[in-house]
């Protein structure tokens, strides 16, 4: 869809044209000003593709005007109009960058015409190629934010497959095997030095990053991460041949090894960021390699490792082979993930949602109790995701008809965790139905406040700009919503409820052919005419005299 903006101070021909364009199946949004200033105004609150001026006019001419609006949309064409046929006028048009010019005594022939090579010289411009080499640039420039998305995703718990893993992997180059564990390892900055200022705090955690990887890319491949101001996160896997047998395997004999290196070039790392930055950090790092399955629980459970004990001092360098059993630091990775429902829910992911709600449940397992421990915590954490959209969505009431709200708040009401999963699957399938109803409610009140306005106002402003502002979305937007709600566009639409009103009018009042054609927004009989018989194969004249 292309923007066309009609200019002139004669607003017969402003409204002859706009009634043109929009009777054909040209890919338009037309808009219409009626001065140079009226014009730019339009122009700085939308992006305009094609410029259909008058050259003189009062204030600001055509040829300023297109100046003016190519310093904001610089691959706007203009299609000069003017009613004289003088070589100084076409000069300063083609000088100003005017795709064509047009006489405004030649008709209406040309004039589309040059609206339609104003188009196709768009859409040469914009090739599917270049829009792909630009995409791609954008890409690569997009890259370091994206790959810190991804790798955030996993740290929270998003689940990922192996194939989507790589294929992500690649796209990010991210210089790690999608197949393989990985260690992790979590870097602390525990005081910032005291001639440090704000603006020093990326670059000593760059310069931090820069040790780390110095020391290691040797015999690892690793990528880094920030996730907090003072906090660096670092996902390494040795080499091939290094620790690992070229099967990618962990040889038996050179797990120790593979800790105890890790640990003893951290030491360096720590060492060297006292004596060249200055800067006290502590590290934990993982006893043993993690599957991609579990490492959100193994660096929930590094992080943990910083707020407890020994991890409450500076400096230090600590190892997660003391922490409690791997499957109590699964099932607390499965709180962590919890949050991630949250998230799912606010998006309106049905399908997420209920696939890492299934794991989360699962992994829980028939424990002995569901009052204590980790179940009820899971319990409460999903109880208050679940009270917040439901006020969000002012919801209360209308759940309670189905689903007995008051369990949310008492977990002894349930038997088994089984029973809590199906109670909390229920609620979040009602919370599911609830969210896709408001949204085709609202969208349905969207098309009747269109219809209501376009009803009470044939003879004034219909165009989609005017009716985008009437319900306070873009003009863009409210057109695909129309034509998803209803099938049809929304100038479509207009010209069913202008034929039906012109011809109850011609029908049923003694009315003028131009006052019918007044009535439903045509100020011009010639104009009304051709848009009534293109309508309805009758001119107006010819549709009042077959109901005699």
């Amino acid at each position: 869809m292309y923007r066309l903006l009609i200019v002139d101070d004669e607003p017969i021909i402003v409204e002859g044209l706009s009634e043109l364009f929009q009777q054909t199946e040209l890919p338009l949004e037309v808009y219409q000003a009626y001065d140079g200033k009226e014009a730019l105004a339009i122009a700085r609150k939308l992006r305009m593709d094609i410029l259909l001026t008058d050259i003189e006019m009062p204030e600001m001419n055509g040829i300023e005007l297109q100046r003016e609006i190519a310093k904001l949309w610089t691959r706007c064409k203009t299609v000069f109009l003017t009613g004289y046929n003088e070589f100084d006028y076409i000069q300063s048009s083609i000088r100003a960058g005017a795709v064509d010019y047009v006489l405004k005594t030649e008709g209406d022939d040309p004039i589309l015409a040059a609206v339609v090579k104003a188009i196709h010289s768009i859409s040469e411009q914009v090739t599917y190629e270049k829009l792909i080499t630009n995409a791609r640039m954008q890409l690569r420039l997009a890259i370091p934010t994206l790959r810190k998305e991804y790798l955030t995703g996993l740290l929270q718990g998003e689940s990922s497959s192996s194939r989507k893993r790589e294929a992500h992997f690649a796209e990010l180059e991210i210089p790690l095997d999608a197949s393989r564990p990985v260690v992790v390892a979590v870097g602390r900055i525990d005081r910032w030095r005291d001639d440090s200022i704000d603006n020093d705090k990326p670059l000593f955690t760059y310069s931090i990053n820069n040790i780390f990887e110095e020391l290691f890319s040797q015999s690892f491949s690793l990528v880094h991460l920030n996730v907090e101001f003072n906090r660096l996160v670092w996902l390494m896997q040795p080499k091939e041949g290094i620790f690992y047998s070229p099967l990618g395997e962990v040889d038996d004999d050179e797990a120790g090894n593979l800790h105890a290196y890790i640990l003893g070039t951290i030491e360096s790392v720590q060492t060297a960021c006292a004596q060249y930055l200055k800067l006290a950090c502590s590290f934990v790092v993982s006893g043993e390699p993690s599957e991609w399955e579990f490492l959100s629980a193994k660096y929930d459970g590094l992080i943990r490792l910083f707020g407890r004990g020994l991890g409450l001092g500076s400096q230090m360098l600590l190892s997660d082979e003391r922490m409690a059993s791997g499957s109590y630091e699964q099932s607390r990775g499965n709180m962590k993930r919890v949050r991630l429902l949250d998230h799912y829910l606010m998006h309106k992911d049905k399908e997420k949602f209920n696939g890492l709600f299934d794991e989360i449940m699962d992994a829980i397992g028939d424990p002995p109790s569901i009052q204590a421990g980790l179940p009820l915590e899971i319990y409460y954490e999903l109880t208050a995701i679940f009270i917040s959209h439901m006020n969000r969505l002012e919801a209360f009431a209308t759940l309670s008809e189905s689903i007995d709200c008051s369990k949310l708040f008492a977990i002894y009401e349930h038997a088994s965790w089984r029973e809590v999963a199906a109670y909390f699957r229920s609620l979040a399938d009602r919370l599911f139905s609830l969210m896709a109803e408001g949204n085709e409610q609202e969208t349905s009140e969207v098309v009747d406040l269109i219809h209501r306005y376009v009803e009470a106002n044939l003879e004034g402003d219909l165009s989609l700009n005017r009716l985008s502002d009437h319900v306070y979305l873009t003009p863009f937007y409210l057109s695909r919503l129309y034509k998803q709600k209803t099938g049809q566009s929304i100038s479509d639409h207009i010209t069913r409820i202008r034929i039906e009103k012109a011809k109850q009018l011609l029908s049923e009042t003694p009315l003028k052919i131009h006052e019918v054609g007044m009535r439903i927004g045509y100020d011009s009989a010639s104009y009304f005419t051709r848009f009534f018989k293109k309508a309805t194969r009758f001119t107006p004249q010819q549709f009042r005299d077959s109901l005699k």
